[in-house]
Order: structure tokens, then C-alpha cells, then sequence
């Protein structure tokens, strides 16, 4: 047998191999640990990005002792601030405003 066929014959072999594969299962004890998803909302409705992925962020971003939520837009780089009205234990977002550096909109380099 030529060293071609010998080549195309294993290579044949190992993709039949990984193909058959399945990725393994996380251990159940982890998904015991996770929280089942839920919808965030501000001001009573979903908070949803005009364009691509959100980065979410917890910090308190006014100083009043509360954590709040900044949002940051993959598509345009925008930056989104929502207020949390409620507690930390208890948090009641409030509409989300445009973070402002100055005059101009607060943006972080993307794409």
C-alpha cells in the first residue's frame, strides 16, 4: 500500500473517530449549584441591546451604598447605566440612561 493511501486512510480513520465523539456533560453537582436564567428588567421591560453581545457590570455607580448595573453594546461600543432603586438584596432597576463622558457619549472601542 502506498504511504498516499496509508495517509488518506487515517486520516479517514481519526475523522470517523471524532465525528462519532459527543462533548462530555458538565458534572451534575455543577448544574444543581446554577440558578435557573431569568429575564432582567428595568423600569418593566427586558433590558436588550440594539446591536450584538451585552458585557454586564455590577457596581455602585452613584455612591449611594447600592450596586447598579452598567451595560456595555458590542456593536457600537455604547455604554448603558441603570440605576438600582431598590436594595441589593431587593433591586429595582430603573430605565436605563446613556453613560456621558462630558458632552459626548461614553463608549468603549469595539468590533
Amino acid at each position: 500500500m502506498s504511504s498516499l493511501k496509508r495517509l488518506l486512510l487515517m486520516t479517514a480513520f481519526l475523522a470517523f473517530l471524532l465525528i462519532g465523539q459527543t462533548s462530555p456533560s458538565p458534572p451534575a453537582r455543577l448544574l444543581d449549584d446554577l440558578a435557573p436564567p431569568v429575564r432582567v428588567e428595568a423600569a418593566g421591560k427586558p433590558i436588550d441591546t440594539a446591536v450584538g453581545h451585552a458585557a454586564p457590570f455590577v457596581g455602585d455607580f452613584d455612591g449611594d451604598g447600592v450596586n447598579d448595573l452598567l451595560v456595555g453594546q458590542f456593536g457600537d461600543g455604547l455604554l448603558w447605566i441603570f440605576r438600582n432603586e431598590g436594595s441589593n438584596s431587593d433591586p429595582r432597576l430603573a430605565a436605563g440612561v446613556q453613560f456621558k463622558g462630558g458632552e459626548k457619549e461614553g463608549r468603549v472601542p469595539s468590533g
